[in-house]
This record gives C-alpha cells, sequence and structure tokens, in this order.
C-alpha cells in the first residue's frame, strides 16, 4: 500500500507581497498539510520589485526557477 491510501497529504504555495519603503517584498508560502492538518510551513524571501521609468523590475535575492509565474501573480493580484 502507497502512503496516499492512509493519509490526505495536500501542499499549497503562494506567492505573497509586501509593499514596504516604496519596494514590494515577494515572499513565497509553502504549506504542507497531512489530513487537513498543518504539518509544516515556510515563508522565504524571494527578491524586491520595484517600479523605474513606469516599469516593473524583479531583483531576485536568490536563484529563482519561475520568474514569470511571480511577476503574472504580482500583476494580477497587486497592480489591478
Amino acid at each position: 500500500m502507497s502512503d496516499s491510501e492512509f493519509f490526505k497529504i495536500n501542499q499549497n504555495t503562494e506567492y505573497k507581497f509586501k509593499k514596504n519603503y516604496g519596494f514590494t517584498f515577494v515572499f513565497e508560502e509553502k504549506i504542507l498539510e497531512i489530513d487537513e492538518k498543518i504539518s509544516s510551513a515556510e515563508i522565504k524571501p524571494l527578491g524586491i520589485i520595484y517600479e523605474e521609468n513606469g516599469e516593473y523590475y524583479l531583483s531576485p535575492l536568490d536563484r529563482i526557477d519561475d520568474i514569470e509565474a511571480i511577476m503574472k501573480e504580482f500583476v494580477e493580484s497587486y497592480l489591478k
């Protein structure tokens, strides 16, 4: 039998944005739930979004795999 037959496992990853001092800080929030109870949670800073000459730029703090997904989420949730 596999673990999925015993446990209901759900992992949710979201990007969060916090504006402070003219910059928008980007965080990745990962929550792992086992049987609908939080097993672990992680909040990781990813970078800083700033505006220059009417355009927005992402300055990552480390290597980021999916910059396009972050910027899409930023535009959809923050700029509308």
